[in-house]
């Protein structure tokens, strides 16, 4: 039994088959199911049903799962704690918000790989709660996710927070003064998906209305962005990430009475005992995140120094 099968091993099961398994890995399917035979025949076991057409866990191979696991996450340990940062390798799963990516995110992995040149980056980027959950399930090492509170299982780095304010196009017509909560009732609100701390805010905004209105939904900052240039709507932007349309007149910011909060963002990884990649990979992103700082947000942990 060696690291490389119970690797192997463990890509079948997250991908769900010895063929994508084989893809992510470089490697042929007859190399992947000679792999597991050898694994299988060192342990004596059946690992996968392959009566199934998709790769099915046996009993013994649902017993493995959390060994092999365990296993991986210790050589990943002892090659991070023992040999210089420099020689690190291995593929860091990075889920990543959009603003994030919109802003320091090139920055981040610039020096990710200067610091690190061994390491490979997979770069996920979605909204908030389909991250979390890809983070829980495993799936990802490390999220750069907004949020003021996050499960006790997870560390928090802040990264800082970001600005929002209501904004519109050149001919949207709106109050001349401060927009107040019974204004939404009669206005056309843009908003991020439901999966996402932004939809959580406008949200909070349309209930002090009393409006019942559902806004019109988007998984895209920069497409919202447009939407409400355009005059589809209004929306909440951060201005420090569109002062070009700002200063031409193609969007323009709303005085709102009470101003909406700024929105934390963390860099969030499970914790283990000792250092590792995605505590490394976090601590960059404190480094170089161009938020504003923030105090902590009560119920956050943190750890390692943080």
């Amino acid at each position: 039994m060696n690291f490389r099968q119970l690797q192997t091993f463990l890509e079948i099961v997250r991908l769900g088959s010895f063929a994508a398994a084989a893809g992510k890995l470089n490697a042929t399917q007859s190399t992947v199911s000679a792999r597991i035979q050898e694994l299988e025949q060192d342990l004596s076991v059946t690992l996968f049903d392959r009566s199934q057409r998709k790769a099915t866990l046996t009993a013994k191979g649902r017993e493995l799962v959390s060994y092999a696991e365990r296993a991986l996450a210790l050589q990943s340990e002892i090659r991070e704690q023992i040999g210089p940062r420099e020689a690190l390798s291995g593929v860091v799963r990075v889920g990543v918000a959009e603003l994030v990516a919109m802003t320091w995110l090139p920055a981040l992995a610039a020096r990710l790989h200067r610091l690190y040149p061994k390491i490979t980056l997979e770069l996920d980027i979605s909204l908030t709660a389909p991250l979390r959950n890809r983070l829980q399930a495993g799936e990802l090492d490390v999220a750069l996710i907004p949020g003021r509170s996050f499960d006790t299982s997870l560390v928090a780095r802040p990264l800082g927070a970001v600005e929002f304010c209501w904004m519109a196009g050149r001919g949207v017509e709106l109050p001349e003064r401060p927009l107040e909560a019974s204004d939404f009732k009669s206005i056309r609100i843009l908003s991020l998906g439901e999966n996402s701390v932004h939809f959580e805010t406008v949200s909070a905004w349309l209930a002090a209305s009393g409006s019942t209105q559902r806004p019109d939904l988007c998984n895209s900052m920069t497409v919202l962005s447009i939407l409400t240039a355009a005059g589809v709507g209004i929306s909440l932007l951060p201005p420090s990430c569109y002062e070009k349309e700002l200063a031409e007149g193609a969007l323009r910011i709303l005085p709102s009475q009470p101003q909406p909060p700024p929105i934390p963002f963390a860099a969030v990884y499970k914790t283990r005992r000792l250092t590792t990649l995605q505590e490394l990979v976090a601590e960059t992103a404190v480094e170089v995140s161009t938020f504003a700082g923030e105090p902590q947000p009560a119920g956050q942990r943190r750890r390692g120094g943080a």
